[in-house]
């Protein structure tokens, strides 16, 4: 009888943690007491700032930007612009409600984003045919240069679901289940904006030539997500996946084209606009290690994906009709990738 009691008590015991873990109730196992960061039942507030240091890559069109006059071979096109390593930041500030309900208000900007690639000729080099045959500054050049600059801030704001474990410590011949370890799984939903600024020139010497182009995303959409962190002793790991079904706005600009060698202004100013369905998506994995009860320092791989975006040297019209520099050309992507590093605060 005293063997079926115990039975029965562990497996009373056994529904008892089940139920509280599928309820996101915290669960006690060895030991009693308070969570480690985060009171179980209470309200918990927190800010993070973290500094990106990101590498870029984009599906831009390979199309000759510079070629060779004589032959018509390529010498600059668009994939040899590679990006440097641009800096960033992310900052959030959310909470976690007593009831697993929260809030989350977030933003991520990313600036310098620049690359430029060269080439010298023996007053060879020009645009492609046949904008060059019209414009005499760009063409017969002994040096040429392409720059590729962008922007891109993003911004958030999202309810959180929020689940609540607490695996207590227990005997066991295996250290990680001596240590007291927290889970905190956050549901996300809410909304997100990117806007993408971009800009890209090609510049012809020595005659002063010069194409100059602009375009601007701005993306639009719901977003769901699924967020982990589990905390231990000192230590917390981090990590995240979000995903935004956005609809994008996009424009793009065009420069005056003038002949520096004559002064004429051989082409206007000219934008247009278009509108089409993208994508935002953000992956993270930190690893966060406590300095006191409330701050922390954190380490941590970061990825952006944007889908449904215009690249500014996408935008590079060479032919001479009247339509010319009026088209958009638009469902390119570009993705980010790179560390970061920050502190952050709970309380």
């Amino acid at each position: 009888m005293q063997r079926s009691g115990g039975w029965a008590r562990a497996f009373a015991r056994m529904v008892t943690i089940l139920a509280g873990s599928l309820s996101g109730a915290a669960v006690a196992d060895w030991d009693e007491g308070p969570c480690l960061t985060w009171p179980c039942g209470e309200r918990q507030t927190y800010a993070v700032f973290d500094t990106l240091f990101l590498q870029r890559n984009n599906t831009s069109n390979n199309v000759p930007l510079v070629v060779d006059g004589d032959t018509l071979s390529t010498v600059l096109a668009a994939p040899t612009l590679q990006f440097a390593t641009a800096p960033g930041v992310r900052a959030v500030v959310g909470d976690h409600g007593p009831q697993g309900v929260g809030w989350e208000l977030g933003y991520v900007g990313v600036y310098g984003m620049f690359a430029l690639s060269e080439a010298a000729g023996n007053n060879n080099l020009e645009v492609p045919p046949t904008l060059s045959s019209q414009v005499a500054s760009l063409r017969n050049a002994a040096a040429s240069r392409v720059s590729y600059g962008s922007t891109l801030n993003m911004a958030e704001a999202n309810l959180l679901l929020t689940h609540h474990h607490v695996n207590r410590r227990r005997y066991s011949a295996y250290t990680w289940e001596r240590i007291r370890r927290e889970t905190t799984i956050d549901w996300i939903g809410g909304f997100r904006w990117a806007g993408l600024e971009e800009q890209a020139a090609i510049d012809l010497a020595p005659a002063g030539g010069r194409y100059g182009v602009r375009t601007t995303s701005n993306l639009f959409g719901g977003q769901i997500g699924l967020r982990g962190r589990t905390e231990w002793q000192q230590w917390a790991l981090e990590g995240w996946i979000k995903a935004a079904v956005a609809g994008s706005n996009l424009s793009q600009s065009q420069d005056r084209i003038v002949d520096a060698v004559s002064g004429e202004t051989y082409r206007t100013a000219r934008s247009s606009q278009a509108g089409t369905a993208g994508g935002i998506f953000d992956v993270n994995a930190t690893l966060v290690y406590r300095l006191t009860e409330t701050w922390a320092l954190r380490l941590g791989y970061n990825s952006y994906w944007l889908t449904g975006v215009a690249l500014a040297p996408d935008q590079f019209d060479f032919s001479t009709s009247k339509l010319a520099g009026t088209t958009l050309d638009a469902n390119k992507s570009l993705w980010l990738g790179g560390g970061s590093l920050g502190i952050e605060a709970r309380w």
